[in-house]
């Protein structure tokens, strides 16, 4: 349905998006397993980056979903060229048979 070209793009924002949420999940836990065993500037770092990294796979996830559903509803208005289209709009398999007059001689 969609080009090869395409489903390699969608495939890596999807991987991008979602390797973002684990990263961003990763560090949430980290921090809340090591909270006091850090000083307060690294946990604040790590949460800002956790924070930013699940922003970002969710915006990423989100908008690679919006794209993907606009992309196949245009697949899908699009009228199917060539001899798909002759064949579907053909009868099954009857010919068509010309009325002739008898030949009055």
């Amino acid at each position: 349905m969609t080009s090869a070209k395409t489903q390699k793009h969608l495939q890596w924002a999807l991987e991008s998006g979602a390797a973002l949420i684990v990263v961003a999940v990763g560090l949430n836990v980290l921090v809340m397993q090591t909270l006091g065993s850090f000083d307060a500037a690294s946990v604040i770092l790590t949460l800002f980056l956790g924070f930013w990294a699940f922003v970002l796979g969710n915006t990423v996830l989100f908008f690679s979903s919006i794209w993907l559903f606009m992309r196949r509803r245009e697949i899908s208005d699009k009228p199917a060229t060539g001899q798909s289209e002759t064949r579907e709009h053909q009868p099954l398999g009857l010919q068509t048979i010309r009325y002739r007059e008898p030949c009055r001689c």
